[in-house]
């Protein structure tokens, strides 16, 4: 079978792009085991992130019209109290099957680096699947290093108590909102 170099374009996306984004991110959560919420939650959540700067995603698109969605990555950016300073957090990195291996992933990966260092990142992190060698692979070329930390995750479900209403009093407390002084 020939293989033929790709023709795309990876690029900024904008808070009407989420439409585009909904499927890859679909594929994602299904491809990683997960049952993902319907395709208009995550585009409306997708798009108030774009709205609100909360993140950036890149999109790469091929064909000779760039008419085919093939892939993306989220730049999510947070702030380190550790480091006093800006730090950038990689997620909703996907490509579909056919896009692979032909360097689509790799530069989204330097779009999304060169994006963060450019807002002022002092550093870019991810996590990844340990079975998820060839992405273990792309990381390690790109500077990335393994670190002592393991993500652990605990769902809402799973906590016993509901602290929301008590911490909302506190919040308005320190405020200082007279009528919850009062109550």
């Amino acid at each position: 079978m020939a293989h033929f170099e790709s023709i795309f374009s990876v690029r900024l996306c904008h808070p009407e792009d989420a439409a585009l984004l909904a499927p890859l991110v679909s594929a994602l959560a299904t491809e990683e085991g997960a049952t993902p919420p319907d395709l208009a939650a995550i585009e409306d959540v997708i798009r108030a992130m774009l709205t609100t700067g909360f993140s950036d995603f890149v999109i790469a698109e091929r064909g000779p019209n760039e008419d085919e969605v093939v892939g993306c990555i989220q730049i999510n950016y947070r702030l380190s109290t550790w480091a006093a300073a800006p730090y950038a957090y990689l997620e909703d990195f996907y490509l579909v099957p056919e896009a692979r291996a032909q360097g689509i992933g790799t530069k989204l990966l330097d779009y999304a680096c060169q994006r963060a260092e450019g807002k002022g990142c002092q550093t870019v992190q991810l996590d990844v699947r340990q079975a998820n060698k060839g992405a273990m692979r792309l990381y390690g070329r790109y500077g990335f290093k393994v670190t002592n930390s393991v993500i652990w995750k605990r769902d809402r479900p799973e906590c016993e108590q509901d602290y929301s209403a008590e911490i909302n009093e506190l919040v308005d407390q320190l405020r200082g909102n007279e009528e919850t002084e009062a109550a």
